[in-house]
Formats: C-alpha cells, sequence, structure tokens
C-alpha cells in the first residue's frame, strides 16, 4: 500500500459537496493534493476552440484536465457522500445523547425539508454538544476517508 500525505479535513469536505454539476474532484495519488477541475475545462479538452474562451485560471487546468481525461492513474476523483448517510450521522449522534430534552428537540428538527439546518440551528444554542457534535463528525469523516483511501490501495501518512 503506498503511504501519502493528506488533508483529510478537505478530502471530507469535498465527500460532503453537492455542487458536482460545476466541479469534479480529484485526489493527485503523487501529492496527495486535491484538484477541483471546472466541467468548462473538460470539456474544453473535448473542444480546443472551447478552449480558447477559457479564462487563464481556467486554461492553467489543462495539463490536469488532459491527464485525468486521457484515463491516468495519478488522479482519482473522490466520491461524493450521499446525503442519506450525513443524515445517518446526524440520527446516530442525536439517538446517544444523554440529555433527554435536548434529545427529543434534535430528533424533532431532524425530520423533514431543512432537517440538516435545523439540526445546526439547534446545536448553536448548546456549544457544549455542539462541540460534541463536530469531535464526532471529524472522527467519523477520518475514518471514511482512511476507509476509501485503503480502498484504491493509500494509506495515510501520519
Amino acid at each position: 500500500m503506498k503511504k501519502l500525505k493528506v488533508d483529510v479535513e478537505d478530502i471530507a469536505m469535498i465527500m460532503d459537496r453537492q455542487d458536482r454539476f460545476e466541479n469534479s474532484y480529484y485526489l493527485d495519488t503523487e501529492t496527495g493534493e486535491t484538484v477541483a477541475i471546472p466541467d468548462e475545462v473538460m470539456t474544453a479538452v473535448e473542444d480546443e476552440e472551447y478552449a480558447k474562451d477559457l479564462p487563464e485560471w481556467e486554461r492553467d487546468l489543462l495539463p490536469q484536465a488532459e491527464e485525468i481525461y486521457g484515463g491516468s492513474n495519478r488522479y482519482i476523483e473522490i466520491p461524493t457522500r450521499d446525503s442519506h448517510e450525513a443524515y445517518h450521522d446526524m440520527e446516530y449522534f442525536v439517538r446517544n445523547l444523554k440529555d433527554s430534552r435536548l434529545r427529543g428537540r434534535l430528533e424533532s428538527a431532524i425530520h423533514g425539508r431543512g432537517a440538516f439546518r435545523r439540526f445546526k440551528d439547534t446545536l448553536r444554542e448548546y456549544p457544549e454538544v455542539e462541540k460534541e457534535w463536530f469531535k464526532f463528525k471529524s472522527a467519523h469523516d477520518r475514518e471514511e476517508v482512511k476507509d476509501w483511501l485503503e480502498s484504491i490501495g493509500i494509506e495515510m501518512e501520519g
């Protein structure tokens, strides 16, 4: 297994992103860096005329995009985490709270549309519990990133 220093928080944040209609995100398996490639840059790889209209910062991404488009093993797309998984994390956290009053409030908050926003808003009223949530989420994210990396033959360094 290849050892690589990666930014776990960055990868976890990318896994949670829902803007996959605008960008694709990759892990550079040589440097450990994450790379965002806008969809218009990938379009420009397929159509040279389109590339001429790209701003300079996007043209700078063309070599990486060409390598990705060409099937290089250097760049591996970072998977998107399903929103149901994130919801299950909230459910698990809420279910294991000791404070029954807060547990009840959060159980109500996570039902229906806007559950993520209501969950965060309710947690803000309880700074100590909010800290516990962030600690829980961080540990869970780290484990998920570690599992994904191992699935592609990479061991986290450090």
